[in-house]
């Protein structure tokens, strides 16, 4: 048998010998294997700001870099030919990045403001470099490809020997640590030469340490402009403090004196950008919004960036200056107390992060490799240690008429529902001078209300590729995380398709949860649910059902809500989960609905294809729901919300909002440039009768980030 076997096997391997296709130098990719620049050339943007905005954002995500460009189409400098600058740094992270920390916030705190606090906590392996905005991604491949390169570093710990002088304050890196850094910074010089496909017989002079490498040519559609590279090779060091008074020594020398650096320390490998504009500016971070009043004034944005130049606070009468924002790039005029001063590095993008360690140079996750990772994975709420700490008080001030008039109603014994508070839609809310009867006189308790909210925190954001670590070969799920969820339901594809349509963590359940509380207390009913074919929205609208306490209720799972599918095209989404799946892994689906859209994930679209199926699911659920009536809430993406207001502005009298005039021609669809600051379960809202963008009836809700805790620091004890 086995003999005939081999025999048959030989026959069809001799039938299989086709000849060879010949592919047509002209074939295009498909659009599965179309790369993000390909993607935002066919949505329409010009070459060269494509390739602008994916250098600008790390390579992190088509949608990223799409979003960059929506928000900086105003930016007077988006054509201009400014290559970015590149810097290598070695980074310490754990115990000993906290220690460095503590010591900046004293040090501050104590001689104020001097030039180490502009940077993270570093040792500058190869010095700021421009690069064409064309060869970012394989800067950042480069990184990795080092590691596998020189090794892991040596074995014993590595030592950090303090340095003082009237100038300079320092720690210095022992030299078998220095050795393997510096073998680091050199092969980064040689392995970026090599991707690019610059000639290695120019620089027989490489092993001169310290030397410069100029690059004039690579194979490219267009010749390379000059490119300087400079390894750092000598007294490798972290910087502690620099120019700093003469008056703060002996108190900076004291609290060095006092540094005790961990040996038993872990680091890791980054590269940086910023943008050479701004390299002589000071950056502020704005801790209170401004909407401008007049035309050469700058909006400010709470998290945004300012760059400003350290003289315009010096010439200025009014403590008004001059800025630009890193959002944006817009400039104009802003009030300075409005932001406080932060390290330049903040405004500067991570383009790849590599363990330094006996782990093969593991990624962080900061990956360049991720082409598209479907929503902005660069969201500043995404990925920002900081979050918690940014300011509250102005949403504290929106809210406090509302606080005001629940404690007296308390008092009394008499609790008045949060709508009556807030349903006068067109009150100014920084207003001191509108009192709640102005309020009651606004309400209108017949108009109906219609929600928009994005779903809750994800898996992939979170974690980066973490399905590899969660299923074993038989395609179980284990978590490896309390934050990540208990179980996942069973689904056609298995782990790759939950490595393509992410689950929520359980965070982003709780999120979710707390928006369905917050509704409920409001004591604002809900009556239909809509939610995105997305595991992560269907699983947001599940649990913020939970939160709202009926069980009645059911999530109408709507394709038609699915964000742009250009974003998903490399790679390509799974299919999504089916009712009957999300029913057998218990989540609440109405398994009688019909989709208003049967959507091909498989294929591309314009972004007019998706603003009108958007539109057409928003249109289609308030009129079949106008008889029967009851409030609706859309549970989809970032831009959710926005297609939610637009849409609805659009809907012609009669269709759910009777007028008595015909309605202006609407404006053409355009997302806000905000959309980056849209955060998890972000809630917005619109009343009908007119049409009309309102407060929602509950609270928002802000949660800090948090590292893992590793517990082995505690070996150190």
């Amino acid at each position: 048998m086995k003999r005939v076997w081999c025999s048959l096997r030989n026959q069809i391997r001799t039938m299989a010998n086709i000849p060879p296709r010949k592919i047509s130098p002209s074939s295009k990719p498909s659009k599965q294997d179309a790369s993000p620049l390909q993607i935002l050339l066919q949505m329409g943007f010009p070459r060269h700001r494509a390739l602008k905005a994916l250098a600008a954002t790390g390579n992190r995500s088509v949608q990223l870099a799409s979003d960059w460009l929506l928000t900086h189409v105003n930016d007077t400098y988006i054509d201009a030919d400014h290559p970015r600058e590149y810097i290598l740094y070695a980074n310490p992270t754990g115990a000993l990045l906290t220690q460095l920390h503590d010591f900046w916030a004293k040090s501050k705190k104590l001689g104020g403001w001097n030039g180490a606090h502009n940077f993270p906590p570093h040792i500058t392996l190869v010095s700021f470099f421009k690069a064409p905005d064309e060869t970012s991604l394989q800067l950042a491949k480069a990184v990795k490809s080092v590691i596998e390169t020189v090794g892991d570093p040596p074995a014993c710990p590595l030592k950090l020997d303090p340095y003082i002088s009237q100038n300079f304050m320092g720690l210095f890196v022992s030299e078998e640590h220095a050795e393997y850094l510096k073998k680091i910074a050199v092969q980064y010089v040689k392995q970026v030469s090599t991707l690019l496909g610059v000639s290695m017989d120019t620089y027989e002079h490489l092993d001169a340490l310290g030397t410069c490498f100029p690059w004039c040519t690579m194979p490219q559609e267009k010749p390379i402009k000059s490119i300087n590279l400079e390894a750092h090779v000598k007294s490798l060091h972290i910087t502690l403090a620099y120019h700093f008074e003469v008056a703060a020594f002996d108190g900076l020398k004291a609290l060095v004196d006092e540094l005790q650096p961990l040996e038993t320390s872990s680091w890791e490998l980054r590269l940086y950008s910023r943008d050479p504009k701004f390299a002589n500016h000071q950056v502020h971070k704005v801790t209170q919004g401004y909407s401008p009043l007049a035309s050469d004034e700058l909006e400010l944005v709470l998290g945004d960036y300012i760059y400003i130049e350290e003289k315009a606070f010096e010439s200025s009468p009014d403590g008004w200056v001059p800025g630009t924002s890193w959002l944006t790039g817009v400039s104009g005029y802003l009030p300075a107390v409005f932001t406080r001063r932060t390290a330049e590095s903040d405004a500067w993008t991570l383009h790849r992060a590599i363990s330094l360690g006996n782990n093969s140079g593991s990624d962080c996750k900061s990956e360049s490799d991720s082409n598209t990772d479907g929503e902005m994975a660069g969201y500043p709420h995404e990925d920002a240690t900081q979050l918690g700490h940014e300011k509250s008080e102005e949403v504290y001030k929106e809210w406090q008429k509302y606080w005001d008039v629940v404690m007296t109603e308390q008092k009394s014994d008499s609790i008045m529902n949060i709508t009556q508070v807030i349903s006068g839609t067109s009150i100014d809310w920084k207003s001191n001078t509108q009192g709640t009867g102005d309020m009651e006189t606004k309400a209108k308790p017949d108009r109906r209300w219609f929600f928009a909210m994005r779903h809750g925190e994800r898996v992939d954001l979170t974690y980066g590729s973490w399905v590899p670590f969660c299923f074993d070969e038989a395609g179980n799920y284990v978590r490896k995380d309390l934050n990540m969820p208990l179980t996942l339901g069973e689904r056609v594809g298995g782990c790759e398709s939950y490595s393509k349509d992410t689950p929520l963590t359980r965070v982003g359940r709780l999120q979710a949860t707390l928006v369905g509380e917050g509704l409920r207390l409001a004591q604002q009913p809900i009556s239909h649910v809509y939610a995105s074919s997305a595991l992560r929205c269907v699983e947001t609208a599940h649990y913020m059902l939970e939160g709202y306490q009926n069980p009645s209720l059911k999530v109408k799972v709507e394709p038609g809500l699915f964000e742009f599918k250009n974003w998903h095209l490399t790679p390509t989404m799974a299919p999504f989960m089916t009712p009957q799946e999300h029913h057998k892994a218990g989540i609440n689906v109405d398994l009688n609905y019909k989709p208003y859209i049967e959507l091909d994930i498989t294929t591309s679209e314009t972004l007019e294809d998706f603003y009108k199926r958007n539109e057409l699911v928003m249109h289609s659920a308030v009129k079949d729901t106008e008889a029967e009536g009851g409030n609706i809430i859309f549970i989809g993406h970032a831009a959710t919300l926005d297609m939610m207001v637009l849409a609805l502005k659009r809907l012609s009298p009669g269709a759910g909002s009777p007028g008595p005039e015909p309605e202006p021609e609407p404006e053409p669809y355009t997302l806000n440039p905000h959309l980056l600051r849209v955060p998890y379960c972000a809630l917005g809202a619109v009343r009908d009768n007119p049409w009309q963008v309102v407060c929602p009836p509950c609270p928002p809700s802000i949660n800090s980030s948090s590292g893992r805790f590793d517990w082995k620091i505690l070996l150190d004890l």
